[in-house]
């Protein structure tokens, strides 16, 4: 009897909806999509930072997307994500040019897509004329200068 009240009551818990979070309890989600301008495929290196916090937030390595609903101020306080407000970001990738993003928040469906340049630097184009500073350390042990 005692065993068929248990595996009933498990049963039922298995079985009962789960339940949806609390109105209130929480901000609107957001989804920051970070992509390749030219390929237009994922970075998954990429980092997302409010200005205001201080660490930056990792994207997905295979999606790079990142979800939140609240950002985690230096203080302790949590800035929950409301509609109508509006969001700044920094969203970087090593490798990449640097984005500024703002999005206004609206009740649903939030997802933006953030397209970063690949830096071009030409390794080829160095100046040569650059100025040698020696140090102590640097000149020969026969006490003669290098020029």
């Amino acid at each position: 009897m005692i065993k068929r009240l248990l595996l009933g009551a498990a049963l039922a818990t298995m079985i009962q909806p789960a339940v949806a979070k609390p109105k209130g309890d929480g901000g609107v989600p957001l989804e920051i999509r970070v992509i390749d301008s030219a390929s237009m495929s994922p970075i998954a290196t990429a980092k997302i930072r409010n200005p205001q916090e201080k660490e930056a937030h990792a994207v997905n390595a295979v999606t790079g997307a990142w979800k939140g609903d609240v950002l985690y101020m230096p203080d302790g306080t949590e800035l929950f994500f409301a509609k109508g407000m509006t969001l700044e970001f920094e969203v970087s990738a090593p490798g990449y040019t640097t984005e500024k993003l703002t999005h206004v928040m609206r009740g649903r469906k939030n997802v933006v897509q953030v397209g970063l340049t690949e830096m071009k630097l030409d390794l080829l184009d160095l100046e040569e004329d650059d100025p040698v500073i020696q140090f102590g350390r640097d000149k020969p042990i026969g006490g003669k200068d290098i020029k």
